[in-house]
């Protein structure tokens, strides 16, 4: 949730008053944890410098007494969102986002550098799993008169599948407080759904998590075609999803896609999670895989 205008205003006066403010990018994600709702924990996300220079000038310390105020006021006009957010600043520029209740600690690890997303991703997509065979089972009762004996022969379609695994993954990195394309109005970016970390002038200064989903072509070609744009993706997690007919399918594209990453001179560390959806066994499954840089030749 963006800030109101009036609390653009005040930050943006404050930040006014220092020097340096020109200098300073990054991020400061603040919240409550005891239950007078006030701010507790603020975690910056800025250069060495920089953050040295945020806390020897005192717009450190200025900036989380103003938050501190407004966490306060909100609560006591009964904000939705009001222990919570993600302060950035960039350029001179000041962004303010809330986030909804007790996000903050997770938005903070999310922006840490040995952050692992893929844990979340299997653990989420084994829950997308369980949804769907739910409503197979539901459907089923409704043509048989609670019979639930036939639910494997209900079909869930692909473009239901994308998207409850776009729903699912757009609603986590909205609550991180990441742009998530497409979302909204805003169509795809690149990929077929992306995270993307931004500043407060709106430059690009990373991408938590890039994803590709294929499941309306199952042959190994036409997997590796979309897989191949993750490859170059400078994202520090990319999932790729796809769709074969059994268990044994599924790992063989596994052991082609993760050849497909050994040998990518890949530019920084990311983490792959692969997951292929059995239709056979109405069941995902995964394989993770670590990449590395490049080794620089002399």
């Amino acid at each position: 949730m963006n800030a109101k205008d009036e609390e653009l205003r005040r930050l943006e006066a404050l930040v006014s008053q220092y020097d340096q403010r020109q200098a300073l990018r990054g991020e400061l994600v603040f919240g409550a944890i005891n239950d007078d709702g006030r701010l507790d924990v603020a975690t910056p996300f800025f250069e060495d410098a920089d953050y040295e220079a945020l806390k020897a000038s005192g717009l450190r310390d200025a900036l989380i007494g103003l938050l501190d105020d407004m966490m306060d006021e909100r609560s006591a006009h009964g904000a939705e969102q009001a222990h919570d957010g993600i302060l950035r600043l960039g350029s001179g520029k000041v962004v303010l986002e809330w986030l909804p209740e007790g996000a903050s600690r997770d938005a903070a690890d999310a922006r840490r550098d040995d952050w692992d997303l893929i844990p979340w991703l299997i653990e989420r997509l084994g829950l997308v799993q369980y949804e769907a065979i739910e409503w197979k089972k539901a459907q089923a009762a409704e043509k048989h008169e609670g019979d639930t004996s036939q639910w494997k022969r209900e079909i869930w379609l692909s473009p239901d599948k994308n998207r409850a695994i776009k729903t699912a993954l757009a609603e986590e990195g909205q609550r991180l407080g990441f742009q998530v394309l497409p979302a909204g109005s805003r169509g795809e970016w690149l990929y077929d759904l992306v995270w993307r970390r931004l500043d407060a002038n709106r430059n690009l200064v990373g991408i938590p998590l890039a994803v590709e989903i294929e499941m309306s072509d199952n042959r190994l070609w036409g997997i590796r075609y979309d897989f191949n744009k993750l490859l170059q993706a400078q994202a520090d997690h990319k999932l790729m999803v796809f769709q074969v007919q059994t268990q044994e399918e599924v790992e063989a594209v596994f052991e082609r896609l993760k050849e497909s990453i050994d040998v990518y001179p890949h530019g920084s560390p990311c983490r792959y999670l692969l997951c292929g959806w059995s239709t056979q066994q109405n069941a995902f499954h995964f394989e993770e895989r670590s990449a590395q840089p490049a080794p620089v030749q002399n």
